[in-house]
């Protein structure tokens, strides 16, 4: 698996849809990979960075999860969800070395959105390191 799979297959771990944040797909695409079964509806739904760097270079991704709700509880679970993920996880294995992912400081933060009540965003911030095996 390259870098781009791994982002890829570490957010889509979590039951909702993620997309890499500069190809959202439109609502017609969405509403059809519900229909196949990959999330039960559109929100909540995961945006992330793509960022790769040299070999024992620590770069700082972020990623947003959405919402269209009145509460937080939904978008702050998620978030919970996704920072024990990460304590637990070992690296993940690519094609040419391993990929390890933290937490950042701070790890989530509520979000403005332009003043629409229900539309809830949380911003993850990450590290990510990328290692050679040899």
């Amino acid at each position: 698996m390259n870098k781009q799979q791994a982002y890829n297959s570490f957010w889509s771990e979590f039951g909702v849809l993620a997309f890499e944040e500069n190809s959202v797909p439109d609502d017609d695409v969405i509403n059809d990979l519900i229909n196949q079964g990959y999330a039960e509806s559109k929100y909540p739904y995961i945006t992330y960075q793509v960022l790769t760097g040299d070999l024992d270079e620590p770069i700082y991704p972020s990623a947003s999860i959405h919402d269209k709700n009145s509460s937080w509880e939904r978008v702050d679970l998620l978030a919970n969800r996704i920072s024990e993920r990460i304590k637990k996880m070992d690296t993940i294995e690519l094609d040419d070395g391993r990929m390890f992912i933290t937490t950042g400081s701070p790890f989530s933060q509520h979000m403005d959105v332009g003043g629409d009540i229900f539309i809830k965003r949380v911003l993850l911030n990450l590290g990510v390191e990328f290692f050679t095996e040899f």
